[in-house]
């Protein structure tokens, strides 16, 4: 599985979030939680690119957020394997592939253990206290 980057980082379209959460919220008032160093990642992503992330996270189903909390967390403080993935990205393109591509390969590519997507959307309705805590997953997660 390899990381493709967008042709553009200008508008980019949330797809629905199918697999683990069929409900997406909408509605700025249904958002949940996105706070602490997810947010600030987030915001300081969307002042080096002018693409647009915390809306549309916020606003998206849990298996994105689940899978975006654990793409923030792997650049904001990337361990070794992390910076090989993210090497010669630039932020305009992680930006886009946040909001692109499949939430369940994101995660799988950023753990190599993530395998259930139905999990994975458990983590989605806030980011985890620490960016640390997405590298010992729960074990419903591993296989």
């Amino acid at each position: 599985m390899a990381f493709r980057p967008m042709p553009s980082a200008g508008d980019f379209l949330m797809q629905s979030d199918q697999t683990a959460n069929s409900a997406a919220h909408t509605a700025a008032s249904d958002s949940r939680p996105f706070t602490g160093w997810a947010l600030q990642t987030a915001l300081l992503l969307e002042q080096q690119t002018g693409v647009k992330l915390v809306a549309p996270l916020a606003a998206a189903g849990n298996l994105r957020r689940a899978a975006a909390f654990m793409a923030l967390a792997a650049w904001h403080a990337p361990a070794e394997r992390h910076a090989e993935i993210f090497s010669g990205l630039t932020a305009a393109e992680f930006a886009g592939w946040l909001l692109e591509e499949d939430p369940a390969e994101i995660a799988e590519l950023l753990s190599e253990r993530c395998h259930e997507p139905q999990a994975l959307a458990q983590m989605g309705e806030e980011p985890l206290s620490d960016p640390a805590d997405y590298w010992i997953p729960p074990a419903s997660l591993l296989h």
